[in-house]
């Protein structure tokens, strides 16, 4: 556990957090930031359930083929705080079924149900905030072939969906950010928008993000907006 500290004070922690996307690398890093933690999980996989391992007493594995299955998603929910999603495109992703913004309806549907209400989503850094049109760069990349363009493609989507009243009963939290694995592993800054913050276009870590995202997802910071999270810019010599 942390001790804290002037600089980096100790946030509310969820109790137990549903991770849809859970064997990839931000997933998996959501869930060694639970069990660093404490904290429960429930690991919502496709397929494949031995990738996730070492599984505390108290968290689970829930094998959810497709993200249009109501029934099945709403018993990887239950008991849950808070869901966060990791999902990215990949190759094993083509079809709509593994698409956030082509199920968040039934999402919703089986969050309520499980009467949990609040949801923490990763989205690319050159995505603008719902309502407003799609960034130049972001269009860009979604005109691309393969995976670079469907990723694209999915994560405007979701704003887009966003902007039209998907979620509208949740509490939701739309994380634009840059993450890889080789981020340096610090406390990530977050603003509404660019001007007067400190933030960087410079990725964070997995393990910095995860924890980013699970401390919004109990202490609601950014609920009903999509904050740029980045690593703090660098400061040069003074006086």
């Amino acid at each position: 556990m942390r001790t804290p500290s002037a600089d980096d004070p100790i946030r509310p922690l969820p109790h137990h957090v549903a991770v849809i996307g859970a064997a990839g690398g931000l997933g998996q890093a959501i869930l060694d930031v639970c069990r660093t933690e404490g904290i429960r999980f429930t690991a919502i996989v496709r397929s494949r359930p031995e990738r996730i391992t070492n599984v505390p007493s108290g968290s689970q594995i829930a094998v959810v083929p497709s993200l249009a299955d109501c029934t099945l998603l709403g018993r990887a929910f239950s008991g849950v705080d808070a869901v966060l999603t990791a999902l990215g495109v990949t190759s094993t992703s083509d079809d709509r079924t593994a698409l956030l913004s082509a199920n968040m309806a039934t999402v919703e549907e089986a969050m309520l149900a499980s009467r949990v209400d609040r949801i923490v989503m990763i989205n690319s850094l050159l995505a603008a905030k719902p309502g407003r049109p799609a960034s130049r760069a972001l269009r860009f990349f979604s005109s691309l072939p393969g995976r670079i363009g469907r990723g694209a493609t999915e994560q405007q989507a979701v704003a887009d969906a966003l902007s039209n009243g998907a979620f509208s009963s949740l509490r939701w939290t739309l994380v634009r950010a840059g993450v890889n694995a080789r981020g340096k592993d610090e406390r990530p800054v977050a603003s509404p928008d660019w001007s007067g913050a400190l933030n960087s276009w410079l990725p964070v870590s997995y393990k910095a993000m995860a924890r980013w995202m699970i401390e919004e997802a109990a202490g609601g910071r950014f609920v009903g907006s999509a904050p740029l999270v980045s690593r703090r810019r660098q400061q040069g010599p003074t006086g």
